[in-house]
């Protein structure tokens, strides 16, 4: 692999997350995928739109079917049965959901069996419906003996790495994808390999990251509507509605919650330069939170049954439990561990005559509790410091910073020098800062600071060049660079924990009280 480095600060200089990729209204485009067809009906069930493949699927023109009523094309006994299924989810309190369907369709010729999803709007009704496959490759039995061994084993891994692992091998060997890849989300939505099943030609991904724009904001907030997003052939010719404009909306069809729905030419050029002709993915949604994807690619052409992805969706959301399971049970032994040093901490604010002595030089201190390299506190004109800290003078300087710039009660960034230049000459003391407010306007604090730790990302491509413009400033194009791309981090410190922050708060509120109880 290509081997490049550069020192930046984490997460490329560009935000094409935003800029650029995050600007593409993929649910207004008016197109779908060939493999399947989109019926729009209105609430008397009447087609009201349709996609301009029905003759190739159904052998009858789209103007054929329009304004008539789906009980034309639909064996009785079917309607009534989606008809009582509308009709719950309409009296439903809850979220409307899609209902999957099996359709019968009938034309001139012999009727035509169909695997539809029916979803269910305020003004109208989207029928998506593919060509049914034979299932006959797998029992019930064989099936489900297959997904109850997937779960065992999510289920019995006992870290975040090991479950990733396991769903990317039985994902591999249950559908037969060339490369399963299973990527978490970090902050900034870049994503990093923690999973991977490949087969021997496929290049290796596993622990790279991929930039945020590689699945830009608008796509992935269309993951919490749709359970999968499939790309069976990648140099598919896109299909039209007709007519162009929605009659009942009067505006292009609202395409959100469809899986046919077409997928941007920058995508489709993404996928050619990363040497695959399908993919798949499915969300990890954790405590209705997109935590990561699970990606499978293909050399070839490949288009999953309906059994097979039903089954995938059922496995994500089985897996999404288990790693929240373990993130909850993880997040329950910190804060377990820091609850005795918190308390032991509080008490000596409130019985001893100093509290910054408690904080600074007590058994536990602030230092333990906050895994700090150094903290100081200002107050009533004094500067007092343990561990490693910025001169006196510079934390003076510091504190003044933070009275003109934060309106905040605490201040908290793991990369200070990118927001204060002034302190890069004491990056090794403070690159990370957590400031507790006591009285700002007088420029009293209780600071804490993280020294710089150096970090290498391996980036899959060069993060700041994820896209190309054209020169016309608009469009552009993706990456056509996976390979290994070096970026050493600087100027941060170790994160700052969710259970840390809390943490300083109540001390913070602690202190607060301790002195309006003396001088009160």
């Amino acid at each position: 692999m290509e081997n490049k480095a550069s020192a930046l600060h984490i997460g490329g200089e560009k935000n094409y997350d935003s800029d650029f990729c995050g600007s593409i209204p993929l649910h207004q485009i008016n197109l779908i995928q060939p493999h399947g067809l989109l019926l729009v009906l209105d609430k008397t069930l009447h087609i009201r739109q349709v996609s301009e493949n029905s003759t190739e699927l159904l052998g009858v023109t789209p103007e054929s079917l329009l304004e008539r009523p789906l009980a034309d094309f639909v064996p009785e006994g079917e309607l009534q049965d989606l008809v009582q299924k509308l009709n719950r989810e309409h009296e439903s309190e809850q979220d409307q959901v899609d209902i999957p369907f099996s359709i019968s369709f009938r034309t001139a010729d012999s009727p035509k069996v169909f695997t539809a999803t029916v979803h269910p709007e305020q003004d109208q009704i989207l029928i998506e419906m593919e060509p049914a496959q034979r299932e006959n490759d797998k029992s019930f039995l064989a099936f489900f003996q297959q997904i109850k061994y997937i779960t065992s084993r999510i289920k019995q891994a006992d870290h975040t790495e090991a479950i990733a692992q396991i769903v990317a091998d039985e994902f591999k060997h249950f559908t037969g994808f060339d490369r399963v890849l299973v990527y978490r989300f970090d902050p900034t939505w870049n994503g990093t390999v923690i999973g991977q099943a490949k087969t021997a030609d496929m290049s290796d991904l596993m622990g790279l990251r991929f930039p945020a724009s590689d699945v830009p904001k608008q796509a992935r907030d269309l993951y919490f509507k749709n359970p999968y997003r499939l790309i069976p052939a990648r140099d598919y010719e896109p299909v039209r509605l007709h007519p162009i404009l929605n009659p009942i909306t009067r505006r292009f069809t609202d395409l959100t919650s469809c899986n046919l729905r077409s997928v941007a030419g920058v995508h489709l050029e993404y996928m050619a330069n990363m040497g695959i002709s399908s993919s798949m993915s499915v969300p990890l949604i954790l405590e209705g939170k997109l935590w990561g994807l699970i990606s499978c690619h293909h050399k070839t052409p490949k288009n999953p049954s309906y059994q097979e992805r039903t089954a995938m969706e059922l496995l994500s959301t089985i897996a999404a439990v288990r790693l929240g399971a373990y993130e909850r049970e993880q997040r329950a032994v910190v804060q377990a561990n820091m609850r005795g040093q918190h308390a032991s901490v509080l008490e000596q604010i409130f019985n001893q005559e100093f509290f910054a002595e408690a904080l600074l030089h007590g058994q536990p201190n602030l230092m333990a509790l906050l895994s700090l390299d150094g903290a100081a506190i200002l107050y009533e004109g004094t500067v007092q410091t343990v561990g490693k800290t910025p001169a006196v003078q510079k934390i003076k300087e510091l504190a003044s910073w933070l009275r003109r710039n934060s309106s905040d009660k605490t201040y908290v960034t793991h990369s200070l020098p990118l927001a204060y230049p002034n302190s890069k000459e004491y990056k090794n003391e403070a690159s990370g800062l957590l400031a507790l407010a006591i009285n700002p306007d007088q420029g009293e604090y209780i600071l804490c600071f993280r020294g710089e730790v150096l970090q290498t990302v391996n980036w899959s491509g060069n993060p700041d060049q994820a896209i190309r413009m054209e020169p016309d400033g608009k469009s552009y194009h993706p990456r056509n660079s996976f390979a290994l791309y070096q970026q050493t981090v600087q100027l941060t410190s170790l994160p700052w924990q969710p259970e840390e922050l809390e943490a300083a708060e109540a001390l913070r509120s602690a202190v607060l009280s301790k002195i309006i109880r003396e001088k009160y």
